[in-house]
């Protein structure tokens, strides 16, 4: 059985909303690494059901100092952990592209992978030089200039836990299971 622990019309009008807000202020916004969450929203509303992974994991994520509780749902290539309260993180299965909610302000958008990774916050575009990811048994990891990522896997190669530094303003981003 699936459950949906999120109301995809209230992330949608979330989104929707941060688009008219960026619009009405002269500016362009543009977040391709969003656009899961809005076939996600999409899909679930036409089907009533998506592609849960596995079990209905729980897992904790914070953006800086703010928790919350999501789900992971699968999306094309990339797994999107969202919440019912508009919260959601998506993630590629190395680097997290984009986040929405956590009471930001507006949406960041990330990419980049190795060498220059880009971030758009509130509008702003900052970038930072990532070294490629190494692995130490069960964990990978990256430096970066504005902090390290890492990402840990269990003995299956499940991976557990997911953190990465977005920069000085936001703070790290921290996804994991809830044991």
């Amino acid at each position: 059985m699936i459950q949906i622990l999120f109301s995809p019309l209230g992330l949608l009008r979330l989104l929707g909303s941060c688009a008219i807000a960026a619009s009405t202020v002269g500016c362009t916004w543009s977040a391709p690494q969003v656009e899961p969450i809005l076939r996600l929203i999409g899909d679930i509303s036409a089907s009533g059901s998506t592609d849960m992974v596995e079990e209905p994991a729980v897992w904790l994520a914070s953006v800086g100092n703010r928790g919350a509780v999501v789900t992971p749902y699968s999306v094309d290539e990339s797994f999107v952990f969202a919440n019912e309260d508009g919260d959601a993180i998506v993630f590629d299965g190395w680097t997290v592209r984009g986040i929405t909610g956590f009471g930001l302000v507006s949406p960041i958008s990330i990419a980049g992978k190795s060498g220059v990774r880009r971030f758009v916050v509130a509008g702003e575009q900052s970038t930072t030089m990532c070294r490629p990811w190494t692995r130490t048994g069960l964990m990978f990891s990256q430096s970066c200039e504005n902090g390290e990522g890492q990402i840990m896997v269990n003995e299956q190669g499940d991976i557990e836990k997911i953190t990465m530094a977005i920069g000085s303003t936001i703070g790290n981003v921290t996804l994991r299971v809830a044991k």
